[in-house]
């Protein structure tokens, strides 16, 4: 991803704020850092730093991450992601392997997110070739242009749609441009490619997924497969010991059930019509309000707890860093010259 570097930014707000009081800055310069949609001069800075840091609770990748899916709906994606076999070794080790590399996307210093971004991109060039069983056909690229384009827009979608599901009421179409420019901001991530390149606005992301919906969507094995396992998720094992990982399965297995529905419920509600039909979902009344249940909570624990229990640790110590620059920025001179 190309990440541009942080700004300072004030402290986030517990709810979207319009910022009417903000003054758009002057466009930059060429050659110089774009202005991040936080910062005190721009409109609706508020709610900007809001899903900055919104983007920054593992709770939005727990909750939403299952939207996802739409992923390998898309045949040739399916058939590479089922190739490599690390889904099958074990779905839950994966999901968190692709999760630990948002924060440092996101969130770490300029140097560690470019390497960080190079490397993902290194690292896809060797996910080539043909698929295997039900994909013996497809052929496969991580870097065809249109497949990254597609990862890329819907990675961004996880958390665009995420915040707009819990606070889309008190959105207006400004500001859900807003939302999805600050998302976009963070993680956009290109190919040196224009077919490759996330869409830049609502309107033309809104056009670019119904039309991928329409032509590329469409069910197969590895999707079922997949949304079959989000319900009875396998033990993670990446840390630990062996014999720890075994004396917690059975409670494992017992709690996962409980414990993902408000994530099933979550993505549900806030999936395309299209993923709703080829996961078999029917949408009720009982299930909305359930939804409204979750959203209501997550907006209540925003502005209750504290940013350190609710933001992934890199993102916390850019959230300190930011708050103690500003700290000592305030006191100095805007001037050395002499007074007239």
């Amino acid at each position: 991803m190309t990440l541009t570097s942080p700004s300072p930014s004030p402290s986030p707000s517990p709810s979207p704020s319009t910022g009417r009081d903000a003054v758009p800055a002057a466009p930059a310069a060429a050659g110089t850092p774009e202005v991040p949609p936080w910062h005190p001069s721009q409109p609706h800075h508020e709610l900007a730093a809001d899903v900055r840091w919104w983007m920054g609770m593992p709770l939005t990748f727990g909750l939403f991450g299952r939207l996802a899916l739409d992923q390998v709906a898309y045949r040739e994606v399916a058939a590479a992601v089922d190739a490599t076999g690390r889904f099958a070794e074990n779905f839950t080790n994966r999901g968190l392997r692709s999760y630990l590399w948002g924060p440092l996307l996101l969130f770490g210093d300029d140097v560690d997110r470019h390497a960080t971004a190079e490397r993902l991109k290194n690292l896809h060039a060797g996910v080539h070739g043909k698929g295997k069983g039900h994909f013996s056909r497809e052929r496969y690229s991580a870097l065809n242009p249109a497949v990254w384009k597609w990862v890329g827009t819907s990675s961004l979608l996880i958390f665009y749609t995420g915040y707009v599901t819990t606070y889309g009421r008190d959105l207006d179409d400004e500001q859900r441009e807003v939302v999805y420019r600050t998302a976009l901001h963070l993680s956009a991530s290109d190919l040196p490619s224009d077919a490759a390149a996330v869409p830049r606005t609502v309107a033309e992301m809104e056009a670019y997924y119904e039309q991928v919906a329409t032509t590329k969507l469409a069910d197969n094995e590895f999707l079922q497969w997949a949304n079959q396992k989000f319900d009875a998720l396998p033990v993670p094992t990446l840390i630990g010991p062996r014999w720890l990982h075994r004396l917690i399965t059975p409670l494992w297995r017992a709690a996962t059930p409980a414990l993902s529905r408000p994530a099933r419920v979550c993505a549900a509600g806030a999936a395309h019509p299209r993923m709703r039909e080829l996961l078999g979902i029917t949408w009720t009344p009982r299930l909305q309000r359930e939804l409204d249940l979750y959203t209501a909570l997550i907006r209540l624990g925003r502005h209750r707890l504290p940013k350190w229990l609710l933001l992934e640790p890199l993102a916390y110590n850019r959230f300190r860093y930011e708050r103690l620059r500003a700290l000592y920025a305030k006191p100095q001179l805007t001037s050395f010259a002499a007074p007239d």
